[in-house]
């Protein structure tokens, strides 16, 4: 049996009928005879997040062939039992039960906590970048993301958007605002609370990181901490923490570099230093910078606020804040107010004041 008609047999054998794509390499560079060691190296995933996956992958194997799969036994368990039958499915009253859930299990109910997320009901397009982050969320299983970009461009309307679109594949959704700047103490013993209700909070902050840890191990959490800038000196150009912020550096690390089931998206207007030591396209740390909407996206919001104007002026007035939403919409009103919605001499006035400045 080639790699590839395992591949075919295993998929149909799994409930989800597909594997994703590293587990895709993982098991055809186990198939044939490979070291976890090795895979890492070839594919420039990290060791630990190969061994991870392949960990998961035995043990939905296992469950589907109701028979302990392992790298050593998978090649000759699978041409075994290639011929006999699968066992039934679990039904959903018993997926629900089970408490260590495989990859990609769709949660019927979620467990959400959204704290101060923004009203999404109306979203602008978005779809390139919302299509490569669940890639990353979904099916490349990144332990960390980030949404980098600057103020005003619709990072936290992505995040919650996001969020909303993957909950059926976490246990947990929980998005968090760090407008305020909380001690990490309090952040931890929050999410420690919501996501193990019946555990003591430890002392030490180190003690709750590796609690939080441990439940990002045991249940599929998607975790969304917004504006995680404020926890920066420069907000949106220093990757340094203000003065008593450090231990965040320790949770960003702990949750890069630690295998775990789940995924931490932040928003931010500057990288932070452990995102940019340990991201790589094909790693499990990755960042997404969010750019200007399209004209086509932007006429809706000037459209919304009650402004109208030709292709050319809609093209211009884009163009002049570089598709920033945040900034449309207060020129919008602007030229409502100010120019009698006239958005060619709304700019014309703006580049007068800019020039007798």
């Amino acid at each position: 049996m080639t790699a590839e008609e395992a591949l075919k047999t295993i998929e149909h054998a799994l409930d989800r009928g597909y594997l994703n794509q590293v587990e895709e390499i993982v098991f055809r560079a186990v198939w044939e005879g490979r070291s976890y060691l090795q895979i890492a190296q070839a594919s420039g995933y990290d060791y630990g997040y190969i061994k991870d996956t392949g960990y998961k992958l035995w043990r939905s194997l296992s469950d589907a062939y109701d028979e302990k799969i392992t790298k050593h036994n998978v090649k000759g368990t699978i041409q075994r039992e290639v011929r006999k039958p699968l066992r039934i499915a679990k039904s959903k009253s018993q997926q629900s039960m089970d408490l260590s859930p495989s990859p990609n299990q769709n949660w019927e109910y979620s467990n959400t906590s959204w704290g101060d997320a923004i009203d999404v009901s109306i979203f602008y397009d978005r779809t390139q970048e919302l299509t490569k982050l669940q890639q990353w969320v979904v099916c490349d299983r990144c332990r960390l993301v980030t949404l980098l970009g600057e103020s005003g461009i619709g990072k936290t309307a992505l995040s919650v958007k996001l969020a909303q679109l993957v909950k059926p594949e976490f246990q947990f959704v929980i998005w968090r605002s760090l407008r305020d700047a909380p001690a990490l103490t309090e952040l931890l013993t929050d999410l420690i609370q919501l996501l193990a209700p019946n555990t003591d909070i430890p002392a030490t902050v180190g003690g709750q990181l590796s609690r939080l840890i441990y439940c990002l191990r045991e249940s599929r959490c998607l975790i969304v901490l917004d504006h995680f800038d404020m926890l920066l000196t420069g907000r949106s150009q220093s990757n340094q923490y203000q003065l008593g912020y450090e231990a965040y550096g320790e949770l960003l690390r702990r949750v890069a570099e630690i295998p775990h089931q789940s995924c931490i998206v932040l928003t931010s207007r500057a990288k932070p230093a452990e995102v940019a030591a340990f991201e790589g396209e094909r790693l499990a740390v990755r960042s997404l910078h969010v750019a200007g909407l399209t004209p086509a996206a932007a006429a809706q919001i000037l459209a919304a606020k009650g402004l109208q104007g030709t292709p050319a002026e809609i093209a211009t007035i884009v163009a002049h804040y570089e598709g920033n939403p945040l900034a449309l919409k207060i020129a919008a009103s602007s030229v409502l107010d100010l120019s009698n919605g006239s958005i060619k001499n709304y700019l014309g006035e703006q580049i007068l004041n800019l020039q007798t400045a």
